[in-house]
């Protein structure tokens, strides 16, 4: 074969193979592709089985975790139940209350230490039947069945299980204990049972049942609720409707049936409807009468839960006591009324000769009298005037026990007040030798609001009784306060002496009612023993209290303590602004310090010496003194004796004498070298406007003078007399009276009686009525009625009442008869001299009155 054939053969086999190729490779390819698109759809399956797979690993990691939570919850849940139940069993088990639980078949599940501890410490085991443990309680004897047979005590207990409900039981234990048993059917036929311990609350019923008065309960519907026995005896018609559910209407509505309350009787609707008013708004009591005769005392009172708690009280016995106490008050009054009148009448009657006795015997001492009779004459007048003390005591405790004695509050001035007490006592302790002295705290106020009248009569008292009871040495009266609320001051007044003292074993009876402290030193002291008392009765009166301290053989303090409104004085003592420095003079250290504490505050120098011869040498030695003040009774020099040295050494300035006895330092030779005279103690305001005219200090104001002004006129006398009717039907009174006025130029008329004294007024014509009250056939009152009814218009003549009632009204009642003021007996000489001359006309002759008639 030639080799083109070879070449045609070769390239027909290399065109065949490449076609052969060419086909090879497109089915290679078509294969390729086919092989791509299977590998692509098995990758997506496998994607998709792969999310798959993961989806269902996630939900199983899930179910996992959830069965794990699942599991820790369930035994958390188990774990909480456990603790509840024995927290719940620890709770029941702890309680007072006894608790049990059993079985269908009455056998005990389970019970708690309360409900074992009811057995007596016997063994309690689940499983023991309900009759077993009943049989175990009276057995042993822990149950009170009372008089029932423990067998049939056992089988009542029993039977009552298959009541529906179970009806609740109270057991008494032996030992004292109650238990309210309570049984209820669980739904599987078992039963829980619980015993409550009711012991308080049946000890709290004993009480109710114990009480005298009858109780009742109702619930917040006016239903009864329970009520003991003593309701029930009250009100035994009504016993079959007091049952449990009752209401307290349907209680109200069987008593009126049944005629319980005569009272509602006619008005039953009425009565009803107010009881239930009083019953609802519970807010007081009544009184009820039964139609026994029997007295009920209601009242009733809201419980917390909106209900009612009634107790009814038989008063019975209470009314008859009442009744019988009031007849016996009737009675009392009816004494004290007749023991007023016979104390009026007694004072009347006593007061009555006693004017004739006290004025006749300063009548006489007015005379000129020996030696020997003026020691009678005075011992009768003082004997007069005791014996009036005493029945003035007793007609003021006779107040006061009556519970008469009233106030009458008014503007004063303290410090005046008691600086005319103890001047009023000056002449029984100069007659002593003692010194009365007042400090009065500089920086309080003198001007009070209150019964001036009660305080004198309280300082009179205890000043009275400092100096009584002291010989020698001292009564100083203290007055010192502190402001309190409202303008008002806390006084405090003290009374100190330095007499005999009162024992420690005296001192808590000291103000009681005839108390008087007997033993050898006082025996000699007399007194009725009330004087005290009424103190300490008129300062309780007053709101305060009264107090005293002493030391046997030293002295005593009597004070008092009394709260007073502040008020404004007219009168202001003014400081003598002159004066810049004086000396002192004065034995006693308390006179000296009452002096320093007046001036210092004035702004005055004061200088202090003990005796005459300390005075002359501080004189000789110091700087010059504007004013000396000394005292009267002193040791080794007194003080007029001293006024003599100062003048003899040349010295020119002003002295002034302070002097218990004035009338005396006057009459002493030497006494023109004094420039002025004080008597002691002094009066503050007194000593400033003496000191003040010795300086040449110029008045602001008028003073008060030192002794009294009786302004006499000669030159408005006139031709006639000042005529006086005077009404008495007691002739020495007639005769005391007429002695009294003897040197008086006036025209005077006496009337036995009222009726006289009325017939006389219309002749006579008078300037001025004496009028007695007590009087036969027509008495002062009556008179002076008839005289002001009969009187014109404009005319007015003055009635002084002359009476010897002292009792409490009794002022009143005469004042409102138409007398223009009253003088109680017996009578002073002065007081009716200064009465006449007040109310001496313009148109009579002026009165001429001796200073000895007026002091």
């Amino acid at each position: 074969m030639d080799l083109s054939e070879r070449l045609a053969k070769e390239r027909r086999a290399r065109l065949a193979a490449e076609r052969l190729l060419e086909q090879r490779t497109r089915e290679l390819f078509a294969a390729n592709e086919k092989l791509a698109l299977h590998a692509r759809v098995l990758s997506d399956q496998i994607v998709e089985q792969r999310v798959v797979v993961q989806t269902a690993v996630t939900e199983a990691e899930t179910l996992k975790g959830q069965n794990t939570r699942v599991l820790r919850d369930l035994e958390r849940a188990h774990t909480a139940a456990v603790m509840a139940e024995r927290r719940l069993w620890d709770s029941i088990d702890t309680i007072r209350d006894g608790f049990a639980v059993y079985d269908a078949q009455l056998r005990l599940i389970t019970a708690n230490s309360a409900f074992a501890a009811g057995f007596g410490g016997s063994q309690i085991e689940p499983g023991v039947t309900y009759g077993a443990l009943l049989h175990l309680l009276a057995d042993q004897g822990l149950i009170d069945t009372g008089e029932m047979p423990a067998e049939d005590w056992v089988a009542g207990m029993i039977a009552r299980l298959d009541e529906d409900p179970i009806p609740p039981e109270t057991l008494h234990f032996r030992s004292g204990a109650w238990v309210r048993l309570v049984n209820r059917r669980a739904r599987d036929g078992g039963v829980v049972s619980l015993g409550l311990d009711i012991t308080e609350q049946m000890r709290i019923w004993a009480a109710v049942e114990a009480l005298p008065d009858g109780f009742v309960l109702f619930d917040r519907e006016e239903r009864l609720l329970t009520c003991n026995q003593r309701y029930r005896d009250m009100f035994p018609d009504s016993v079959p409707v007091m049952v449990r559910g009752t209401s307290f209407e349907d209680l109200l509505r069987h008593g009126l049936r049944n005629g319980h309350v005569p009272a509602a009787v006619g008005r039953e609707d009425d009565w009803l409807a107010d009881r239930l008013r009083q019953m609802r708004e519970a807010n007081g009591s009544s009184e009820c009468r039964l139609a026994d005769g029997r007295w009920i005392l209601e009242s009733d009172h809201v419980t917390p839960d909106g209900g009612r708690v009634g107790l009814r009280t038989d008063i019975t016995q209470l009314r008859e006591q009442q009744t019988a106490l009031e007849a016996a008050r009737r009675q009392a009054e009816a004494a004290n009324r007749a023991k007023s009148a016979f104390l009026a009448n007694m004072s009347h009657e006593i007061r009555t000769p006693m004017n004739g006795v006290v004025g006749m015997a300063e009548l006489l001492c007015d005379t000129s009298l020996s030696d020997e009779q003026r020691l009678f004459a005075e011992t009768i007048r003082s004997s007069g005037e005791a014996l009036l003390v005493i029945i003035n005591d007793i007609l003021d405790y006779s107040k006061i026990e009556a519970g008469r004695l009233t106030l009458n509050p008014e503007t004063f001035d303290l410090e005046r007040t008691i600086h005319e007490v103890t001047m009023l006592l000056q002449p029984q302790a100069r007659a002593k030798g003692i010194d009365l002295m007042i400090d009065y705290d500089m920086f309080l106020p003198t001007g009070f609001v209150g019964d001036p009248g009660r305080l004198r009569q309280v300082l009179t008292n205890l000043i009275g009784n400092a100096v009584k009871f002291t010989n020698t040495g001292h009564v100083l009266t203290r007055v010192v306060g502190v402001e309190a609320e409202d303008g008002r001051q806390q006084l405090h007044v003290t009374v100190e002496d330095t007499g005999i003292g009162v024992a420690p074993e005296h001192l808590d009876h000291i103000f009681g009612e005839f108390n008087q402290v007997e033993d050898e030193q006082n025996r000699k002291y007399q007194g009725t023993g009330l004087g005290l008392a009424i103190t300490r009765r008129l300062i309780e009166h007053m709101g305060g209290a009264v107090w005293v301290d002493s030391e046997p053989g030293k002295g005593s303090v009597f004070g008092f303590r009394v709260s007073l409104p502040v008020a404004e004085v007219a009168e202001m003592a003014r400081p003598p602004v002159k004066i810049r420095r004086a000396l002192v003079v004065d034995d006693r250290f308390i006179n000296r310090t009452i002096l320093e504490r007046q001036l210092a505050p004035c702004g005055i120098g004061v200088t202090l010496c003990r005796s005459g011869t300390e005075a002359l040498a501080v004189l000789a030695e110091g700087p010059p003194v504007d004013v000396v003040l000394t005292d009267h009774d002193m040791p080794e020099m007194d003080g007029v004796t001293l006024a003599g040295r100062i003048r003899a050494a040349g010295l020119t300035m002003p002295i002034l004498l302070l002097s218990s006895n004035p009338a005396m330092a006057r009459e002493r030779e030497g006494a023109v070298a004094l420039d002025a005279i004080l008597q002691k103690p002094v009066l503050r305001a007194e000593l400033y406007r003496c000191l003040r005219s010795l300086t040449g200090q110029e008045e602001q104001e008028t003073a008060p003078p030192a002794q009294p002004l009786l302004l006499l006129s000669p030159e408005l006398a006139v031709d006639r007399r000042m005529r006086v009717l005077v009404a008495e039907d007691n002739r020495t009174n007639q005769l005391v009276f007429q002695k009294m006025v003897k040197g008086l130029e006036i025209d005077l008329r006496f009337a036995a009686n009222g009726r006289e004294a009325l017939a006389l007024w219309k002749d006579f014509h008078p300037d001025l009525i004496f009028m007695d009250i007590s009087m036969p056939e027509m008495d002062g009152k009556e008179a002076a009625a008839g005289i002001r009814a009969a009187e014109g218009p404009g005319a007015h003549v003055p009635i002084v009442a002359l009476t010897a009632h002292a009792m409490e009204g009794d002022a009143e009642a005469i004042l409102a008869a138409g007398i223009d003021r009253y003088m109680t007996k017996p009578l002073r000489k002065a007081a009716i001299a200064a009465t006449l001359a007040e109310h001496c006309p313009a148109g009579a002759r002026p009165l001429s009155i001796s200073a000895e008639d007026a002091a």
